[in-house]
C-alpha cells in the first residue's frame, strides 16, 4: 500500500500546454504503469495538439468544462463526463469556459 498526501503541493505547466495548464501528480508513475493527476486550467488554458505512443489517458471533468479537439471531432465535456484518449489518438485541450476546469486525469503505459 502507498499512500501520497501531496494534494497541496505546487503542480507544473507540462511542455507545448499553455495559458497556465497546471498539472499535479497525485499518484506519480514511480515504478508502476500508472499515474493519476489533477489538471486545472484557467480560462484559455490547454495543450497543443499530441498523442501518446504507449499511453492512455482517462480526462474526468471534476469542475467547469473542457474542448477536446482529436483533428477530426471537437467536444466539449463538463462535470462528471469523461474521454478515453488510447494510445496514437491525438489530443487538443482548451478551457473555453467562463471558469477554470479541473480534470482528472488518469494515465496508463501500455
Amino acid at each position: 500500500m502507498n499512500i501520497w498526501k501531496n494534494g497541496n503541493a505546487t503542480g507544473v505547466t507540462p511542455p507545448n500546454h499553455f495559458g497556465g495548464l497546471n498539472v499535479l501528480d497525485i499518484v506519480p508513475f514511480a515504478g508502476s504503469n500508472f499515474c493519476v493527476q489533477v489538471s486545472k486550467a484557467p480560462v484559455g488554458g490547454g495543450g497543443e495538439l499530441h498523442h501518446h505512443d504507449d499511453w492512455s489517458q482517462v480526462f474526468y471533468v471534476l469542475e467547469g468544462q473542457m474542448t477536446f479537439d482529436t483533428g477530426k471531432e471537437r467536444f466539449t465535456l463538463t462535470k462528471g463526463e469523461s474521454v478515453l484518449f488510447e494510445p496514437g489518438d491525438p489530443h487538443y485541450t482548451i478551457n473555453e469556459g467562463k471558469d477554470q476546469s479541473m480534470c482528472m486525469v488518469i494515465t496508463v503505459k501500455q
